[in-house]
């Protein structure tokens, strides 16, 4: 008589599940990573400076003695009174040469007379401002400075010619304007790459997806 030799179906299911759901292939895949990374730029920057000294034509005599204990000497173009004008004295601190621009204002009465009527007024109506006759002149000089030289700008040049029956008041204003340098910087910055990776999966997963 013929056995029959059977095998349980637990078994049978236990293998199916053993193949379809337990990580037995292997396979890539590709991943984005985040990492970070110093990246190089240029930046401009002003040149470093200072202004030493600021003064006008009527104070030249007594800032002589004053630009020797500072290490500079006045341009031999002085202006002289009655004219006008303002001194700026520049410095380059940097390591890099450059024209510096000094820009500046100078404003007046032009009337001699008039100006020492109106001189103890603190407000002035319209018509009394008008009758003043106020001047200004505005431009600008640059100054060409090696690394550590000292420069000094007359503001004009020439400066104003007031002349004897023209008024003694007079102001200037100036902004000195640094010229700039490429300087490099650097800066860490988020980037993405992408790597090849490898995982198991079941084959089940293997026979849907690969």
């Amino acid at each position: 008589m013929r056995k029959k030799i059977g095998i349980p179906i637990g078994i049978i299911v236990a293998a199916a599940l053993v193949l379809c759901l337990v990580p037995l292939r292997t396979v890539a895949y590709t991943a984005t990573i985040d990492y970070q990374d110093t990246e190089t730029y240029y930046e401009t920057e002003p040149l470093e400076y200072r202004e030493l000294d600021s003064f006008t034509t009527e104070a030249v005599n007594d800032v002589r003695g004053h630009a020797a204990m500072h290490g500079y000497d006045l341009p031999d173009e002085i202006v002289g009174w009655p004219d006008f004008a303002v001194y700026v004295v520049v410095q380059n601190l940097d390591d890099v040469l450059g024209t510096f621009e000094i820009r500046y204002t100078c404003v007046g009465t032009a009337d001699k007379s008039v100006a020492e009527k109106y001189q103890w007024l603190v407000q002035l109506t319209p018509e009394e401002y008008q009758e003043l006759d106020i001047k200004c002149y505005a431009g600008s000089r640059e100054l060409y400075l090696q690394p550590h030289e000292i420069g000094v700008a007359i503001c004009p040049q020439s400066g104003v010619n007031i002349g004897s029956d023209r008024g003694p008041w007079w102001s200037g204003g100036y902004e000195v304007i640094p010229p700039g340098k490429e300087v490099e910087k650097q800066r860490t910055v988020a980037k993405q790459r992408f790597e090849t990776c490898y995982k198991k999966v079941t084959l089940l997963d293997y026979w849907l997806h690969y």
